[in-house]
Protein backbone atom coordinates (compact mmCIF):
# COMPACT_ATOMS: atom_id res chain seq x y z
CA UNK A 1 0.00 0.00 0.00
CA UNK A 2 1.35 3.43 -0.94
CA UNK A 3 0.88 6.28 1.54
CA UNK A 4 1.39 10.02 0.92
CA UNK A 5 5.17 10.40 1.09
CA UNK A 6 4.85 13.92 2.52
CA UNK A 7 3.71 12.30 5.78
CA UNK A 8 7.32 11.19 6.24
CA UNK A 9 8.24 14.83 6.73
CA UNK A 10 5.73 15.32 9.53
CA UNK A 11 7.13 14.99 13.08
CA UNK A 12 6.72 11.78 15.02
CA UNK A 13 6.47 11.37 18.78
CA UNK A 14 9.67 11.51 20.82
CA UNK A 15 11.41 8.19 21.58
CA UNK A 16 9.30 7.72 24.68
CA UNK A 17 5.74 8.91 24.97
CA UNK A 18 4.86 11.18 27.86
CA UNK A 19 1.24 10.33 27.16
CA UNK A 20 2.00 6.66 27.74
CA UNK A 21 3.75 7.45 31.03
CA UNK A 22 0.78 9.54 32.12
CA UNK A 23 -1.61 6.74 31.21
CA UNK A 24 0.43 4.20 33.18
CA UNK A 25 0.66 6.44 36.25
CA UNK A 26 -3.11 6.87 36.14
CA UNK A 27 -3.62 3.10 36.01
CA UNK A 28 -1.26 2.70 38.97
CA UNK A 29 -3.28 5.33 40.87
CA UNK A 30 -0.18 7.49 41.29
CA UNK A 31 -0.35 11.27 41.54
CA UNK A 32 -0.15 12.87 38.10
CA UNK A 33 0.39 16.54 37.27
CA UNK A 34 0.07 17.11 33.54
CA UNK A 35 1.67 20.42 32.58
CA UNK A 36 2.45 19.19 29.08
CA UNK A 37 -0.53 20.25 27.01
CA UNK A 38 -1.98 23.77 26.95
CA UNK A 39 -5.53 22.75 27.83
CA UNK A 40 -6.99 25.33 30.26
CA UNK A 41 -8.54 24.06 33.48
CA UNK A 42 -10.39 27.26 34.36
CA UNK A 43 -14.14 26.83 34.71
CA UNK A 44 -16.08 27.84 31.62
CA UNK A 45 -18.48 30.70 32.23
CA UNK A 46 -22.18 29.92 32.48
CA UNK A 47 -22.94 32.58 29.86
CA UNK A 48 -20.99 30.55 27.28
CA UNK A 49 -22.89 27.37 28.10
CA UNK A 50 -26.10 29.42 27.98
CA UNK A 51 -25.19 30.68 24.51
CA UNK A 52 -24.66 27.09 23.37
CA UNK A 53 -28.08 26.07 24.69
CA UNK A 54 -29.79 29.10 23.16
CA UNK A 55 -28.16 28.22 19.86
CA UNK A 56 -29.87 24.85 20.04
CA UNK A 57 -33.21 26.65 20.01
CA UNK A 58 -32.55 28.63 16.85
CA UNK A 59 -34.30 27.71 13.65
CA UNK A 60 -32.40 25.16 11.53
CA UNK A 61 -29.60 24.93 14.10
CA UNK A 62 -28.96 21.36 12.93
CA UNK A 63 -28.47 22.31 9.28
CA UNK A 64 -25.22 23.06 7.50
CA UNK A 65 -23.86 26.42 8.69
CA UNK A 66 -22.51 29.07 6.31
CA UNK A 67 -18.97 28.12 5.29
CA UNK A 68 -17.59 31.46 6.46
CA UNK A 69 -19.57 31.49 9.71
CA UNK A 70 -22.89 32.92 10.82
CA UNK A 71 -23.36 36.66 10.30
CA UNK A 72 -24.09 37.23 14.01
CA UNK A 73 -20.69 35.89 15.08
CA UNK A 74 -18.82 37.79 12.40
CA UNK A 75 -20.48 41.03 13.53
CA UNK A 76 -19.57 40.26 17.16
CA UNK A 77 -15.92 39.76 16.21
CA UNK A 78 -15.97 43.10 14.41
CA UNK A 79 -17.28 44.76 17.61
CA UNK A 80 -14.70 42.88 19.68
CA UNK A 81 -11.79 44.11 17.56
CA UNK A 82 -13.09 47.67 17.70
CA UNK A 83 -13.52 47.64 21.48
CA UNK A 84 -10.30 45.80 22.36
CA UNK A 85 -7.88 47.03 19.69
CA UNK A 86 -9.62 50.02 18.04
CA UNK A 87 -9.36 48.16 14.71
CA UNK A 88 -12.14 48.56 12.12
CA UNK A 89 -13.15 45.48 10.13
CA UNK A 90 -15.72 44.72 7.44
CA UNK A 91 -17.66 41.45 7.29
CA UNK A 92 -15.63 40.28 4.28
CA UNK A 93 -12.51 40.60 6.44
CA UNK A 94 -13.73 37.91 8.86
CA UNK A 95 -14.00 34.15 8.48
CA UNK A 96 -14.93 31.59 11.15
CA UNK A 97 -12.78 28.47 11.45
CA UNK A 98 -12.94 25.17 13.31
CA UNK A 99 -10.31 26.32 15.78
CA UNK A 100 -7.06 28.18 15.11
CA UNK A 101 -5.33 24.99 13.91
CA UNK A 102 -7.95 24.71 11.16
CA UNK A 103 -7.17 28.31 10.24
CA UNK A 104 -3.52 27.41 9.60
CA UNK A 105 -4.53 24.32 7.59
CA UNK A 106 -6.73 26.53 5.37
CA UNK A 107 -4.35 29.48 5.15
CA UNK A 108 -1.30 27.72 3.71
CA UNK A 109 -2.96 26.24 0.58
CA UNK A 110 -5.05 29.41 0.13
CA UNK A 111 -1.84 31.38 -0.44
CA UNK A 112 0.83 28.87 -1.48
CA UNK A 113 1.38 26.57 -4.44
CA UNK A 114 3.40 23.36 -4.16
CA UNK A 115 7.09 24.18 -3.55
CA UNK A 116 6.34 27.76 -2.52
CA UNK A 117 8.07 28.97 0.65
CA UNK A 118 7.06 30.66 3.88
CA UNK A 119 9.06 32.01 6.83
CA UNK A 120 8.49 30.75 10.38
CA UNK A 121 10.31 31.33 13.65
CA UNK A 122 12.01 28.60 15.68
CA UNK A 123 11.14 27.45 18.30
CA UNK A 124 7.52 27.46 17.21
CA UNK A 125 4.18 25.69 17.37
CA UNK A 126 4.93 22.40 15.54
CA UNK A 127 1.73 22.50 13.48
CA UNK A 128 3.27 25.19 11.23
CA UNK A 129 5.85 22.72 9.91
CA UNK A 130 3.35 19.85 9.76
CA UNK A 131 0.90 21.83 7.63
CA UNK A 132 3.68 22.95 5.29
CA UNK A 133 4.79 19.34 4.86
CA UNK A 134 1.22 18.20 4.24
CA UNK A 135 0.65 20.79 1.51
CA UNK A 136 4.11 20.49 -0.09
CA UNK A 137 5.25 23.95 1.02
CA UNK A 138 8.81 24.78 2.10
CA UNK A 139 9.56 26.67 5.29
CA UNK A 140 12.55 28.83 6.10
CA UNK A 141 13.32 29.05 9.81
CA UNK A 142 14.53 32.20 11.54
CA UNK A 143 15.72 31.79 15.14
CA UNK A 144 14.25 33.52 18.17
CA UNK A 145 16.40 33.62 21.31
CA UNK A 146 16.28 34.91 24.87
CA UNK A 147 18.94 37.52 24.04
CA UNK A 148 16.31 39.35 21.95
CA UNK A 149 13.34 38.49 24.22
CA UNK A 150 12.34 35.77 21.71
CA UNK A 151 11.54 38.28 18.99
CA UNK A 152 13.09 37.55 15.58
CA UNK A 153 15.99 39.59 14.28
CA UNK A 154 14.52 41.21 11.17
CA UNK A 155 17.84 41.27 9.32
CA UNK A 156 16.61 38.28 7.34
CA UNK A 157 18.53 37.01 4.33
CA UNK A 158 17.19 38.83 1.28
CA UNK A 159 17.07 35.61 -0.75
CA UNK A 160 14.68 34.13 1.84
CA UNK A 161 12.54 37.26 1.84
CA UNK A 162 12.31 37.32 -1.96
CA UNK A 163 11.38 33.65 -2.34
CA UNK A 164 8.75 33.56 0.44
CA UNK A 165 5.02 34.30 0.30
CA UNK A 166 4.13 34.32 4.01
CA UNK A 167 5.90 35.58 7.11
CA UNK A 168 4.27 33.71 10.00
CA UNK A 169 4.74 34.87 13.59
CA UNK A 170 3.03 33.96 16.85
CA UNK A 171 2.72 36.53 19.67
CA UNK A 172 2.16 36.10 22.53
CA UNK A 173 4.40 33.19 21.73
CA UNK A 174 4.09 29.46 22.10
CA UNK A 175 6.28 28.02 23.60
CA UNK A 176 8.23 30.91 25.13
CA UNK A 177 5.50 33.25 26.40
CA UNK A 178 7.23 36.22 24.73
CA UNK A 179 5.08 39.18 23.72
CA UNK A 180 5.50 41.58 20.81
CA UNK A 181 5.54 45.34 21.26
CA UNK A 182 4.51 48.33 19.17
CA UNK A 183 7.95 48.92 17.67
CA UNK A 184 8.33 45.29 16.63
CA UNK A 185 4.97 45.32 14.84
CA UNK A 186 5.82 48.63 13.15
CA UNK A 187 9.14 47.24 11.91
CA UNK A 188 7.84 43.87 10.75
CA UNK A 189 4.86 45.35 8.87
CA UNK A 190 7.27 47.62 6.99
CA UNK A 191 9.45 44.62 6.15
CA UNK A 192 6.47 42.60 4.94
CA UNK A 193 5.25 45.49 2.82
CA UNK A 194 8.69 46.01 1.26
CA UNK A 195 8.98 42.38 0.16
CA UNK A 196 5.28 41.86 -0.66
CA UNK A 197 4.89 39.24 2.07
CA UNK A 198 1.58 38.29 3.66
CA UNK A 199 2.28 38.87 7.33
CA UNK A 200 0.36 36.49 9.59
CA UNK A 201 0.14 36.60 13.37
CA UNK A 202 -1.16 33.48 15.06
CA UNK A 203 -2.83 35.38 17.90
CA UNK A 204 -4.24 32.40 19.80
CA UNK A 205 -3.03 34.01 23.06
CA UNK A 206 -3.57 37.66 22.09
CA UNK A 207 -5.78 38.57 25.04
CA UNK A 208 -3.62 36.89 27.72
CA UNK A 209 -1.02 39.55 28.42
CA UNK A 210 0.58 40.46 31.74
CA UNK A 211 0.90 44.03 33.07
CA UNK A 212 0.14 45.57 29.69
CA UNK A 213 -2.66 46.04 27.20
CA UNK A 214 -3.31 43.50 24.43
CA UNK A 215 -2.27 44.59 20.95
CA UNK A 216 -3.17 43.35 17.49
CA UNK A 217 -0.97 43.17 14.42
CA UNK A 218 -3.79 44.87 12.49
CA UNK A 219 -3.30 48.07 14.51
CA UNK A 220 -0.04 48.60 12.61
CA UNK A 221 -1.04 47.53 9.10
CA UNK A 222 -2.11 50.64 7.21
CA UNK A 223 -2.27 48.77 3.88
CA UNK A 224 -4.56 45.99 5.21
CA UNK A 225 -2.33 43.23 3.84
CA UNK A 226 -1.93 41.33 7.10
CA UNK A 227 -3.83 38.45 8.64
CA UNK A 228 -4.47 37.63 12.30
CA UNK A 229 -5.72 34.31 13.63
CA UNK A 230 -7.88 34.32 16.74
CA UNK A 231 -8.98 31.54 19.05
CA UNK A 232 -11.64 30.99 21.72
CA UNK A 233 -9.68 28.09 23.20
CA UNK A 234 -7.36 29.77 25.68
CA UNK A 235 -8.91 33.03 26.82
CA UNK A 236 -12.43 31.56 27.02
CA UNK A 237 -11.43 27.99 28.05
CA UNK A 238 -13.19 26.52 25.00
CA UNK A 239 -10.55 24.14 23.61
CA UNK A 240 -13.05 21.34 22.99
CA UNK A 241 -15.50 23.63 21.21
CA UNK A 242 -13.08 23.99 18.27
CA UNK A 243 -13.95 27.53 17.26
CA UNK A 244 -11.64 30.24 15.94
CA UNK A 245 -11.49 32.97 13.32
CA UNK A 246 -9.25 34.81 10.88
CA UNK A 247 -9.40 38.56 10.26
CA UNK A 248 -7.62 40.90 7.89
CA UNK A 249 -6.77 40.89 4.19
CA UNK A 250 -9.94 40.43 2.10
CA UNK A 251 -8.20 38.62 -0.74
CA UNK A 252 -6.71 36.02 1.60
CA UNK A 253 -10.03 35.59 3.43
CA UNK A 254 -11.76 35.00 0.08
CA UNK A 255 -9.17 32.37 -0.88
CA UNK A 256 -9.54 30.65 2.50
CA UNK A 257 -13.30 30.49 2.01
CA UNK A 258 -12.74 28.61 -1.25
CA UNK A 259 -10.55 26.10 0.60
CA UNK A 260 -13.16 25.68 3.34
CA UNK A 261 -15.91 25.02 0.80
CA UNK A 262 -13.89 22.05 -0.40
CA UNK A 263 -12.52 20.75 2.89
CA UNK A 264 -15.17 21.21 5.58
CA UNK A 265 -18.78 22.21 6.18
CA UNK A 266 -18.30 24.90 8.83
CA UNK A 267 -18.73 24.77 12.60
CA UNK A 268 -21.93 23.64 14.37
CA UNK A 269 -24.21 26.69 14.67
CA UNK A 270 -24.85 26.43 18.46
CA UNK A 271 -21.07 26.49 19.07
CA UNK A 272 -20.95 29.76 17.13
CA UNK A 273 -23.63 31.16 19.44
CA UNK A 274 -21.54 30.07 22.43
CA UNK A 275 -18.66 32.04 20.90
CA UNK A 276 -20.89 35.13 20.65
CA UNK A 277 -21.66 34.86 24.37
CA UNK A 278 -17.94 34.49 25.11
CA UNK A 279 -17.05 37.67 23.23
CA UNK A 280 -19.64 39.57 25.28
CA UNK A 281 -18.04 38.67 28.63
CA UNK A 282 -16.11 41.93 28.51
CA UNK A 283 -12.88 43.43 29.82
CA UNK A 284 -13.43 42.54 33.47
CA UNK A 285 -13.53 38.86 32.55
CA UNK A 286 -10.35 39.15 30.43
CA UNK A 287 -8.48 40.80 33.29
CA UNK A 288 -9.57 38.05 35.69
CA UNK A 289 -8.15 35.38 33.38
CA UNK A 290 -4.87 37.29 32.94
CA UNK A 291 -4.58 37.75 36.70
CA UNK A 292 -5.07 34.02 37.30
CA UNK A 293 -2.36 33.03 34.82
CA UNK A 294 -0.03 35.71 36.16
CA UNK A 295 -0.44 34.41 39.73
CA UNK A 296 0.22 30.85 38.55
CA UNK A 297 3.34 31.99 36.72
CA UNK A 298 4.66 33.88 39.73
CA UNK A 299 4.09 30.90 42.02
CA UNK A 300 5.93 28.62 39.59
CA UNK A 301 8.79 31.10 39.19
CA UNK A 302 9.33 31.30 42.94
CA UNK A 303 9.63 27.51 43.13
CA UNK A 304 11.90 27.18 40.09
CA UNK A 305 14.25 29.80 41.54
CA UNK A 306 14.56 27.74 44.72
CA UNK A 307 15.45 24.71 42.58
CA UNK A 308 18.05 26.65 40.53
CA UNK A 309 16.09 26.12 37.31
CA UNK A 310 16.45 29.01 34.88
CA UNK A 311 13.53 30.27 32.79
CA UNK A 312 12.34 33.06 30.51
CA UNK A 313 9.98 35.35 32.40
CA UNK A 314 6.98 35.21 30.07
CA UNK A 315 5.02 38.36 29.29
CA UNK A 316 1.85 36.63 28.13
CA UNK A 317 0.22 33.36 27.14
CA UNK A 318 -0.08 30.27 29.34
CA UNK A 319 3.45 28.81 29.30
CA UNK A 320 6.81 29.11 30.99
CA UNK A 321 9.91 28.27 28.91
CA UNK A 322 12.65 26.75 31.05
CA UNK A 323 16.26 25.61 30.77
CA UNK A 324 17.00 21.96 31.39
CA UNK A 325 19.02 21.83 34.65
CA UNK A 326 22.77 21.47 34.32
CA UNK A 327 23.89 17.86 34.23
CA UNK A 328 20.78 16.55 32.46
CA UNK A 329 19.88 15.91 28.84
CA UNK A 330 16.31 16.76 27.93
CA UNK A 331 14.83 13.27 27.70
CA UNK A 332 16.55 12.16 30.90
CA UNK A 333 15.12 15.14 32.77
CA UNK A 334 11.56 14.84 31.44
CA UNK A 335 11.55 11.08 32.08
CA UNK A 336 12.90 11.47 35.61
CA UNK A 337 10.39 14.06 36.78
CA UNK A 338 7.55 12.06 35.22
CA UNK A 339 8.55 8.80 36.90
CA UNK A 340 9.63 10.22 40.27
CA UNK A 341 7.17 13.06 40.75
CA UNK A 342 4.35 12.46 38.27
CA UNK A 343 5.10 15.77 36.52
CA UNK A 344 4.57 15.89 32.76
CA UNK A 345 6.18 18.75 30.78
CA UNK A 346 6.87 19.25 27.06
CA UNK A 347 10.44 18.61 25.82
CA UNK A 348 11.79 21.65 24.02
CA UNK A 349 12.65 19.77 20.84
CA UNK A 350 8.92 19.38 20.17
CA UNK A 351 9.15 23.03 19.09
CA UNK A 352 12.29 22.82 16.97
CA UNK A 353 15.81 21.42 16.74
CA UNK A 354 17.30 24.50 18.45
CA UNK A 355 15.49 23.73 21.71
CA UNK A 356 17.01 20.53 23.06
CA UNK A 357 18.17 22.41 26.17
CA UNK A 358 14.67 23.59 27.11
CA UNK A 359 11.29 22.38 28.32
CA UNK A 360 7.86 24.00 28.43
CA UNK A 361 5.51 24.11 31.40
CA UNK A 362 1.84 24.86 30.70
CA UNK A 363 0.23 26.97 33.43
CA UNK A 364 -2.80 24.73 33.44
CA UNK A 365 -2.85 23.87 37.14
CA UNK A 366 -4.00 26.12 39.99
CA UNK A 367 -1.41 27.85 42.18
CA UNK A 368 -2.08 25.14 44.77
CA UNK A 369 -1.48 22.36 42.24
CA UNK A 370 1.69 24.03 40.97
CA UNK A 371 3.05 24.30 44.50
CA UNK A 372 2.13 20.72 45.35
CA UNK A 373 3.76 19.36 42.20
CA UNK A 374 6.95 21.37 41.79
CA UNK A 375 7.86 21.87 45.45
CA UNK A 376 8.62 18.11 45.54
CA UNK A 377 11.30 18.40 42.85
CA UNK A 378 14.83 17.54 43.90
CA UNK A 379 17.37 18.63 41.32
CA UNK A 380 20.98 17.55 41.89
CA UNK A 381 23.07 20.64 42.62
CA UNK A 382 26.06 20.60 40.31
CA UNK A 383 27.25 23.87 41.85
CA UNK A 384 27.71 22.09 45.19
CA UNK A 385 29.61 19.30 43.44
CA UNK A 386 31.90 21.83 41.75
CA UNK A 387 32.62 23.51 45.10
CA UNK A 388 33.37 20.11 46.65
CA UNK A 389 35.74 19.15 43.83
CA UNK A 390 37.54 22.50 44.00
CA UNK A 391 38.17 21.94 47.71
CA UNK A 392 39.57 18.45 47.41
CA UNK A 393 41.19 18.24 43.97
Amino acid sequence: MKINNRLNMMPEKSFYSLDEIAERLNKENKELYNFGIGDPTLKIREEVVGGLLEGMKTEKFNNYPPYDGIAELKKEIIKYYKNLYDVNLDTDQVIITIGSKDAIVDLIPAVCNFNDSIIITEPSYPIYKSVCSLWGVNYNKIPITSSNDYLPNLNIDEKILNESKILLINYPNNPTGAAANDKFYQDITKLADKYNLILVNDGAYNEIIFNDKPISLLQFDNNKKSIEIGSFSKIFNMTGFRIGYVVGNKEVIKAMLKIKRNLDSGQFIPIQYAAISALRLGEEYRLQVCSEYYNRKEKLISILKSKNINFFNSKGGIYLWCNVPKGYIIDEFCYEIAEKYGIIVSPGYNFGTTSYGYFRIALTGSTETIEKAFSKLKIYSWKKLEIFLNLYV
